[in-house]
């Protein structure tokens, strides 16, 4: 991954090695769909998509999901990725749609409500 891009587009703790640890031991496999919940500027979600080829829905309350879905188209993987600006306590997608889901470094902006953890 290009350093300055990550760089330009970090949130926090470096969210790629974050995903790649957190990803070591998950059975991901293309054609999966994954939910990168809280993805910020989509740097997990990109790393997601090009290393496991996963579809990933990426979304984010406070990320336009044009400016992701920019980002996305500029490292290759716009196919592979779903940017959605959404509220992560109140989630449009059906029981057991998702294989994965991730949240790297973002949990504890709404995960501390009885809503969300019933969501999953």
């Amino acid at each position: 991954m290009d350093s300055d891009f990550l760089h330009e587009n970090m949130m926090g703790p470096n969210a790629w090695l974050l995903a790649e640890e957190l990803t070591l031991t998950l059975p991901l496999k293309k054609g999966m769909r994954v939910l990168d919940l809280g993805c910020g500027r989509g740097v997990t979600s990109i790393f997601l998509a090009k290393k496991f080829g996963v579809q990933v829905f990426a979304v984010d309350l406070g990320i336009s999901a044009t400016e992701n879905y920019n980002r996305f188209q500029r490292m290759g993987v716009a196919d592979l990725i779903i940017p959605m600006q959404l509220d992560a306590t109140s989630l449009p997608f059906a029981k057991g749609f998702f294989d994965a889901v991730i949240s790297v470094d973002s949990y504890h902006y709404f995960g501390n409500s009885d809503a969300t953890s019933q969501k999953f």
